[in-house]
């Protein structure tokens, strides 16, 4: 490996991954470790399917080519705040290496950045020469390469104008949000600091609900135990954007919780919050009943995942000395998710996590100490 690739790799490739490991372990489990195998179906099997959609639904593929175009941004956004940083400004030293040389050695850094959507594109591509789907398998090869090339090449012209920091994604705010309700400030983190997490996170849950319930018929399937399986997995899959948010909260909101705001009115509060964080579902369950869903198993979803959310926030009151310690707790409520569905008690485990999220919110909001400097990886 030359000087100047181990330079870019240590500088800009090492770093991507470890602040971004959460995400990515995130995405990891939904899709291999959060797909057990039931009713017949294991992670082999989901895989193919969801490929063999992919490649024969065009809007599927569509919404796939918008997602790995989001990470390819964000790829894209961190290369830019990398060589904005007073710190890396040595890496503007490759201006004086031959600019063809310079744009191989960036299009090595994309390709090592976007390694996740490339593996995931090789059984794509396998998949589709093999069932005879030429185009679609094609296109998405195209894609991925024009993805990469235009990804190094604005690369070189960041780095050709030292002052320049394109790809920010900006939002424009609604008057409301604008004013200084706790809440607003809860939402304007997510959109600002979390958007990444916030929409993979979202995609998968929606996505995953509207085809579970694609051609359901509510009068003929009443077992809504798989489905509710799935849809916890992403609820759950909510705790590493969760855990960020404290993390915000305990460093940069302290003082908050020095204000003469009544626990119950702090609650509410969580509560509004996480009805705006859930609201993508609920649009998706609302669009699915009552044709694919009864008004019963609808209001059940709604009421266990807004429960789940909570009951995460309120794990979040607990000192854990890292991500993982947290991370282990979000896995022993996903397993009694599974004994509940084993054992057909799933509407009695939402009550029981909705009201464990009110008794832990209660017994431990003024009992919690902030750890000062907590080690989140």
């Amino acid at each position: 490996m030359s000087i100047q690739r181990s330079l870019l790799f240590k500088s800009l490739v090492a770093p991507y991954y470890r602040q971004h490991a959460a995400l990515l372990c995130f995405v990891y489990y939904i899709m291999t470790l959060g797909v057990g195998r039931a009713n017949g179906v294991g992670m082999l099997e989901y895989h193919y399917a969801l490929i063999r959609g992919m490649l024969t639904a065009p809007s599927f593929l569509i919404t796939v080519f918008v997602l790995w175009l989001a990470y390819a941004i964000r790829c894209a956004q961190f290369v830019a705040g990398s060589l904005h940083k007073p710190a890396f400004s040595y890496l503007y030293q490759l201006l004086l290496v031959d600019p063809k040389k310079v744009y191989r050695l960036l299009l090595q850094v994309q390709l090592m950045l976007l390694l996740p959507v490339l593996s995931y594109l090789i059984f794509v591509i396998g998949i589709g020469f093999h069932e005879h789907w030429y185009v679609p398998a094609i296109l998405a090869f195209l894609f991925t390469i024009v993805v990469c090339l235009a990804g190094a090449g604005w690369y070189v012209y960041l780095l050709q104008r030292p002052g320049a920091y394109p790809l920010q994604i900006k939002w424009k705010w609604p008057s409301i949000l604008k004013r200084t309700y706790y809440v607003s400030f809860l939402l304007r983190y997510v959109l600002e600091k979390g958007k990444v997490l916030f929409l993979v996170t979202k995609l998968y849950n929606c996505a995953a609900l509207y085809l579970m319930l694609a051609g359901r018929d509510p009068a003929r399937h009443s077992d809504i135990r798989m489905m509710a399986l799935f849809f916890s997995a992403g609820m759950l899959g909510h705790g590493i954007l969760i855990h960020r948010l404290k993390e915000m909260e305990n460093t940069g909101m302290s003082f908050y919780r020095s204000l003469p705001v009544s626990v119950s009115r702090r609650f509410v509060q969580y509560c509004l919050f996480y009805f705006c964080l859930f609201l993508p579902e609920i649009i998706t369950i609302a669009a699915r009943t009552p044709a694919c869903l009864q008004y019963e198993e609808a209001g059940f979803f709604i009421f266990f995942g807004l429960g789940i959310l909570l009951l995460l926030n309120s794990l979040q009151l607990y000192n854990y000395p890292n991500l993982k310690s947290y991370l282990v707790n979000v896995t022993q409520l996903f397993f009694a998710v599974i004994i509940a569905m084993v054992s057909r008690q799933l509407y009695a485990l939402s009550i029981i996590f909705f009201a464990l999220a009110i008794i832990l919110f209660f017994y431990r909001y003024y009992r919690f100490e902030p750890q000062q400097n907590p080690d989140l990886f």
